[in-house]
């Protein structure tokens, strides 16, 4: 047996045949480390874009629900067919149908008592969201003048339903809130 004299001479002279199994599970180890932060590192960039891309969409949405809610205060008697078609394109839905008659109470409110009010919005906020919707609650504030007299502050607290239609974000409902 020439390969058991042979091991056993081998270790008497300090020679080992055992597999370096330290060596191995460190590399294995080093490995998996690697691995998984670059897995790590992977999946926090796809999170962080998936979290700016959302972002994104809710100011979109909060952005819609002012340019619509300054559009419904900021309103004059000398402009008040501009205002109304820029209110329109901004609509749609049940707000929409609202303003679909160019003769609708509001115009004539308008027309009627020579009304001037330039608004603002002080606060937006986005309430809730769902997909392609989501309700933005404002807070705003006017001057209005009108045929009676002296301009006055007004205050508005609305709640403005919004939707994304074909990339475009407009008005759903407004309520004012008490």
């Amino acid at each position: 047996m020439a390969t058991a004299v042979d091991a056993e001479s081998l270790m008497e002279k300090g020679v080992s045949r055992r597999i370096p199994s330290r060596r191995i599970a460190l590399k294995v180890l080093l490995a998996v480390v690697v691995v998984a932060s670059g897995a790590t590192v992977v999946f926090g960039a796809v999170s962080m874009r998936g979290d700016r891309a959302r972002e994104g969409h809710r100011q979109e949405l909060v952005d819609g629900a002012v340019a619509g809610a300054l559009a419904l205060i900021d309103v004059h008697t000398d402009t008040v067919d501009e205002d109304l078609a820029q209110l329109r394109e901004l609509g749609t839905g049940a707000f929409a149908d609202e303003l679909a008659d160019g003769e609708s109470g509001f115009v004539q409110a308008i027309r009627s008592s020579s009304v001037n009010s330039d608004g603002r919005i002080d606060a937006a906020a986005l309430s809730t969201e769902s997909g392609t919707s989501g309700v933005v609650l404002i807070a705003a504030s006017a001057q209005v003048a009108n045929s009676a007299g002296t301009p006055t502050g007004r205050t508005y607290r609305l709640r403005i339903g919004v939707e994304d239609v074909g990339g475009k974000i407009l008005m759903s409902s407004v309520e004012f809130v008490p």
